[in-house]
């Protein structure tokens, strides 16, 4: 294990990718969303949504977002922050101020995409009611190391982007074991002789009526015995939820899952007007499955794109705790956040592994590797 000093901040690459998309979205003309101002000058509305990829403050989209006087959402549940997981993938809406890369929420809410029992399990995908999961490296899991690592049957829950425009193929960007017997289904809704159907169950109950083919739903309900119907106890429209979004900057990441020209096209549920947007890299040939992340401005149902960045994976696979050591077994296996830490090849600040205890202050640097973060840098908090 190796001492190191802290080292100085750099203004990152996309920290310049969103200067240089506020400045568009401030030059826009009339496609631009009144705001109090520019970032950087007296704050700005901001709304991101992304996987959450730290804590300390809740880290989304390279954000970090005081989170102290958020309203916080899980699954429709008022929760504390203390119970948001690395992976979930969350909508922020608050504000930014001078610092680009710091804001404050004002509210948090999570969303998981599925749950229920996993079936027809092969490589780094399986099936969950109705839906087909795609892991990658930059799944979080929780519960089991890999897909390899489950079996038929096995309940889980699930976080990721939409990958299809039908709504049936989602890329995880969380799994973790469940227990919970309720089966989540999220995708559009399509009829056939007067019945609604979702993912390729039928949904039963008298909670179906308010569902509309076409729509992008999110159903929780009751799978039936034969597995190929849901009788439907709630569901909620996953639209952009933009439309009350009045000012400032949007910012989001997702999968392309359609492509209109090469210009617009959609990411996940977002309708993207890239028309006037920059592009990083600059040469970038848009394809449906792209991970991208998008910045602009949200006008009459569409985002108006001011920059488009494709995801870096070395970034994706990035993450920042800052917490109380909880569960502490040796330097090679503690928690943090809830997140189960290796730090037995980190570098060290402001102490050693022999500092390292239960309830002690760290902050930690690391990577992502299925159940286990990876530690690279690990600095003891002073005071």
């Amino acid at each position: 294990m190796k001492q190191r000093q802290p080292m100085n901040p750099s203004l990152s690459r996309r920290s310049l990718l969103v200067l240089t998309g506020a400045t568009l979205a401030a030059c826009g003309g009339g496609d631009v969303l009144i705001s109090a101002g520019p970032p950087g000058t007296g704050g700005t509305g901001v709304f991101a949504q992304g996987a959450i990829s730290g804590f300390g403050s809740v880290i989304v989209n390279g954000i970090k977002f005081d989170d102290t006087q958020a309203g916080i959402e899980l699954d429709g549940l008022s929760v504390a922050s203390t119970v948001l997981r690395l992976g979930m993938m969350a909508v922020v809406q608050g504000q930014r101020g001078a610092d680009l890369m710091l804001g404050t929420a004002s509210t948090i809410e999570v969303w998981s995409a599925a749950q229920g029992p996993v079936s027809q399990i092969s490589a780094n995908t399986f099936k969950l009611a109705g839906m087909t999961v795609q892991t990658d490296s930059n799944t979080v899991f929780d519960g089991l190391a890999s897909v390899a690592a489950m079996s038929p049957g096995l309940r889980v829950t699930v976080w990721g982007l939409q990958a299809g425009s039908d709504g049936q193929r989602w890329t995880a960007t969380r799994v973790a074991v469940a227990s919970a017997s309720t089966v989540v289904s999220t995708g559009v809704i399509s009829t056939l002789d007067s019945r609604n159907y979702l993912n390729g169950l039928r949904l039963t109950g008298s909670m179906t009526g308010n569902l509309n083919a076409g729509d992008l739903v999110r159903v929780q309900g009751v799978l039936s015995v034969a597995g190929d119907s849901l009788a439907v106890e709630s569901s909620r429209a996953m639209g952009p939820g933009l439309a009350f979004q009045p000012e400032g900057d949007v910012e989001i990441e997702g999968l392309v899952t359609a492509m209109s020209s090469a210009s617009r096209f959609m990411v996940g549920r977002f309708d993207v007007d890239a028309s006037a947007a920059a592009y990083s890299p600059s040469n970038l040939q848009l394809l449906a499955g792209l991970r991208l992340k998008v910045i602009g401005t949200w006008k009459l149902g569409v985002l108006k794109a001011s920059s488009i960045e494709v995801e870096d994976e070395i970034a994706l696979q990035s993450v920042e705790i800052k917490g109380a050591i909880e569960q502490f077994v040796s330097v090679a296996n503690f928690v943090v956040r809830g997140q189960r830490c290796d730090a037995a090849s980190a570098s060290f600040t402001h102490g050693t592994a022999a500092d390292l205890r239960n309830g002690r202050m760290i902050e930690v640097k690391g990577v992502k590797a299925g159940d286990v973060l990876r530690v690279t840098d690990l600095k003891l908090v002073v005071g």
